[in-house]
């Protein structure tokens, strides 16, 4: 029991070497199962095709991001402004600042997928792992709207650009243009905010 284990992570593991790498589209099942060190039937018992691999691979990534998102809570303080809204898209942005700092590779696989052709088995196998870490976040702009009414009826459209400006920074992290610090989500937040309230 344990070796299944053990080749079945070992498996995901060179996946997300190669998919981060080369794309998943680039990657056959034939070179996955060599570079794992097992059969091409063994890689379809555990997981039936190489896309099997793919969702498999995010879902235990986006698992873990989802359920740091889901933990962060909104408590209505709207008399302090460093109290209220602010310290909380504080707690998003590191949120996933730091997770993409921890996984890298996966992070630049799963926005790679994220805006792949909609036609692609990629976009198709990431979209509801994602749209369920965008309905996490909108379910928090619908929070925070209860308490600033001049947000109703947005929630969604600041969800998607509040993480596509997550999403932003990460990307030029990628690249080696910006820091992914607490100062770097501080004025991204300040920034995003400044939209709202002014």
């Amino acid at each position: 029991m344990e070796d299944n284990i053990n080749n079945k992570q070992k498996i995901l593991n060179i996946a997300l070497d190669l998919f981060s790498e080369q794309g998943f589209d680039s990657i056959g099942v034939q070179v996955l199962a060599e570079k794992s060190g097992i059969t091409k039937p063994t890689l379809y018992y555990y997981f039936g095709n190489k896309e099997g691999v793919f969702k498999e691979l995010l879902k235990g990534y986006y698992d873990k991001l989802n359920s740091l998102l889901s933990q962060i809570n909104y408590v209505p303080k709207v008399q302090s402004y460093q109290e209220d809204v602010y310290p909380v898209l504080i707690k998003v942005a590191n949120s996933y600042f730091n997770f993409a700092m921890q996984n890298d590779k996966f992070y630049r696989m799963a926005l790679s997928a994220l805006f792949s052709p909609p036609t692609s088995k990629t976009n198709e196998i990431v979209k509801d792992l994602n749209n369920e870490q965008y309905e996490i976040i909108n379910k928090l702009f619908i929070e925070i709207s209860t308490a600033h009414p001049n947000m109703k009826g947005h929630e969604k459209r600041l969800c998607w650009t509040f993480i596509g400006m997550i999403n932003t920074y990460i990307g030029l992290w990628y690249n080696k243009t910006e820091e992914l610090s607490k100062k770097t989500a501080e004025e991204a937040v300040k920034q995003f905010m400044h939209g709202i309230f002014t």
